[in-house]
């Protein structure tokens, strides 16, 4: 992952503003990490749940996304999460979707954040409906043009 550009679709979102890095790796696993930082941590130090939260959904979203046809995308419609161990500061978590059902019109997935010793901190189903692209998201997105930097 080192040294890639981030997609140009992804600039000043949630996943640039939250240092989360989406992949698939060789095995066409879904994988994403995040850094456990000023950005994601609440008061005392600890990684905050919500940014575990949005680490699994723009996983699973990311996922989707790949996943649909043309003319359709993703969009979230559920989510449950278990926090099991806290994450801590100037660290760095990673994440890994497993889909559980995918289907023409609905994708679940279950996805897995752990620390750098390979620990569950949280576990998190994610369930998206896949919709029409009705407003042509997907192709704004394709023709997004490349920083030149």
């Amino acid at each position: 992952m080192s040294g890639e550009k981030m997609s140009p679709h992804l600039k000043s979102t949630m996943v640039e503003a939250l240092g989360i890095k989406m992949f698939k790796d060789e095995n066409g696993v879904y994988k994403a990490t995040m850094p456990v930082d000023n950005r994601t941590c609440q008061i005392f130090g600890l990684l905050n749940g919500g940014a575990s939260i949005a680490l699994a959904e723009n996983l699973a979203g990311f996922a989707s996304f790949e996943l649909c046809d043309a003319d359709m995308i993703p969009v979230g419609s559920c989510v449950s999460a278990n926090h099991v161990a806290p994450g801590f500061f100037n660290s760095e978590v990673h994440a890994v979707a497993t889909p559980v059902k995918i289907g023409k019109t609905i994708h679940i997935w279950n996805v897995d954040v752990f620390n750098e010793k390979e620990q569950l901190l949280s576990t998190i189903r994610m369930t998206n409906l896949i919709i029409k692209d009705t407003h042509k998201l997907r192709e704004a997105i394709t023709n997004a043009s490349v920083d030149k930097d």
